[in-house]
C-alpha cells in the first residue's frame, strides 16, 4: 500500500530567505527511502490562523504530517499552543520535560529564562519524543490511523529526533510499507541540456524514474523508485548511454573519492592554488581523515609568492602571464616537490568581477597536475558571480585529477 506524507516548515526566518530550509530535504529523502513520499511541503509564517489552517488542510488529507519550527520558548513560537486547539487538549505541565531542560542548561553552565517553562507545556494524550539534542522536546500523536509529529526546527535537533524516534514510531505502525530505493550516478563535463538529449525517462523499465540534479559544475542523475529490479535495469541503461561522463555512485562528494583512492596505495596530495584562495583545500580537509592522504598546500596569490614558494621562473610570467598553462604547470611541479608529494594539483585563473582579458576573460581558470613524473593540465570557463567560478574551479581540479587516475 502507498502512504503520503506532508510537511509544515513554519519560521518567519525560512521565507524572508535569512535561513534555507535544509530540513526538508532531509525530511524528503529520508521518508521516500521508508516509503512516505511526501506529497507537499507547506512553508508556513509563525502566525496562528496559517499554522492552524496548513495542520487542518494536511491532517484531512496525509497519513503523516510533520511540522518543524515553532517549539521554542520565545513569543512567536506558538507552535504547541495550535496543535493543542486542533486537536482540542489542553496543554499541561510535565514534570519528565522540565527536569530534562533544566539538566540541560545545568550541563551547559547557562541561565535559564523563566520562559524557558513554556517548553514543558505537553497537550493531553501526546506522546513525548525525548530531545536530547535541545530543550525542545518533540511531539507526537496518533488517531484514526494517521499520525502526527511536531519537531524543533534547528536542523540538528529535528534529525535527532527524526532518527532516534519517528522511525520506530513509523515501522512500528505500517507493516506494509515498500519503502523507495534510489541511486545517484554522479556526472562531470557534460551538462544538463546535454544529459537530457542522451538518456529520457522512456527508456527506464516501468516502476524506475529518473531526476537531473544540477550541482555547481557538475550534475547528478537521480534513479529512484519502489522496485530494485526496475532500478538496477534503469541503472544500466544510464551507464549504457552517459558512462563516459559518470565518475562515481552514492558517493559523498569528489574530495571524499579522491581520498580514498589515494589512501588505498598509500600515495600523498600536495595542492597550490591561486585564484580559488584555498577552496580546493577546503573541499579536501572538509573529508574526516584526509590528513592520511593530504600534506598540505600553498596559496600562492601574488606572483612574487608563485616565484618564491613555488619556484616559478620570472621569465615564465613575463611572457605568459600568471593565469596560463605554463604558469600553473610550473606550480604543480613546485607544490610537489615542496611538499614531497606524490601528486599534485595547481589551480589559477580569473575569478572576477574584474581582471579579466581577451584571451582570458573573466571565469578561465587553468589547471595544472603532476602525477609522479607526469604533467597535465586542463583548462575551464566559466559563467556567474566569484563564488561561483571558484566553487566550479575547485571540484573540477578534483575530478580532473581523479578521471584521469581512473584512465592510468
Amino acid at each position: 500500500m502507498e502512504y503520503k506524507s506532508a510537511v509544515i516548515s513554519i519560521g518567519n526566518e525560512l521565507l524572508i530567505g535569512k535561513t534555507i530550509n535544509g530540513n526538508m530535504g532531509f525530511l524528503g529523502s529520508e521518508l521516500a527511502a521508508m516509503g512516505f513520499p511526501v506529497d507537499v511541503c507547506e512553508m508556513i509564517n509563525d502566525e496562528r490562523d496559517a499554522i492552524l489552517e496548513s495542520i487542518t488542510r494536511c491532517w484531512e488529507k496525509y497519513d503523516v504530517v510533520i511540522t518543524t519550527g515553532g517549539l521554542g520558548p520565545t513569543e512567536d513560537d506558538i507552535t504547541r499552543n495550535v496543535i493543542a486547539d486542533f486537536f482540542g487538549k489542553k496543554l499541561q505541565f510535565d514534570d519528565e520535560v522540565w527536569e530534562h531542560i533544566t539538566k540541560m542548561f545545568k550541563h551547559r553552565r547557562t541561565k535559564m529564562a523563566d520562559s524557558n517553562k513554556v517548553q514543558a507545556m505537553i497537550p493531553e494524550d501526546f506522546t513525548v519524543l525525548r530531545n536530547d539534542r535541545g530543550t525542545a522536546p518533540g511531539l507526537y500523536y496518533s488517531e484514526g490511523g494517521k499520525h502526527f509529529f511536531a519537531l524543533p526546527g534547528v536542523p540538528a535537533e529535528m534529525t535527532h529526533l527524526f532518527n532516534f524516534h519517528l522511525r520506530e514510531i513509523l515501522k512500528d505502525n505500517f507493516d506494509d510499507i515498500s519503502g523507495m530505493v534510489q541511486q545517484d550516478l554522479h556526472t562531470f563535463g557534460v551538462s544538463e541540456s546535454g544529459l537530457a538529449e542522451m538518456i529520457s525517462e522512456k527508456e527506464l523499465p516501468e516502476g524506475a524514474h529518473l531526476a537531473w540534479l544540477p550541482q555547481t559544475g557538475r550534475v547528478d542523475l537521480r534513479i529512484y523508485g519502489s522496485d530494485m529490479e526496475a532500478l538496477k535495469a534503469a541503472r544500466e541503461v544510464v551507464v549504457r548511454k552517459a558512462g563516459e561522463f559518470i565518475w562515481a555512485i552514492d558517493a559523498e562528494s569528489p574530495a571524499a573519492v579522491l581520498l580514498d583512492w589515494l589512501k588505498e596505495r598509500k600515495l600523498k596530495l600536495a595542492i597550490a592554488e591561486s585564484c580559488t584562495g584555498g577552496w580546493v583545500q577546503k573541499h579536501i580537509t572538509a573529508v574526516p581523515g584526509s590528513s592520511e592522504a593530504y600534506l598540505g598546500g600553498v596559496v600562492s596569490y601574488s606572483n612574487e609568492s608563485k616565484m618564491k614558494l613555488l619556484g616559478v621562473k620570472e621569465s615564465t610570467l613575463a611572457e605568459h602571464g600568471a593565469v596560463s598553462s605554463e604558469t600553473v604547470l610550473e606550480m604543480a611541479r613546485g607544490v610537489k616537490e615542496l611538499f614531497d608529494a606524490d601528486i599534485s594539483i595547481a589551480v589559477t585563473g580569473v575569478a572576477g568581477p574584474d581582471g579579466g582579458t581577451e584571451v582570458n576573460p573573466v571565469g578561465t581558470v587553468y589547471f595544472g597536475f603532476r602525477v609522479g613524473d607526469k604533467s597535465f593540465e586542463a583548462k575551464q570557463i566559466s559563467s556567474g558571480g566569484r563564488d561561483r567560478i571558484r566553487h566550479r574551479a575547485a571540484e573540477a581540479a578534483i575530478l580532473f585529477l581523479y578521471n584521469f587516475l581512473m584512465d592510468e
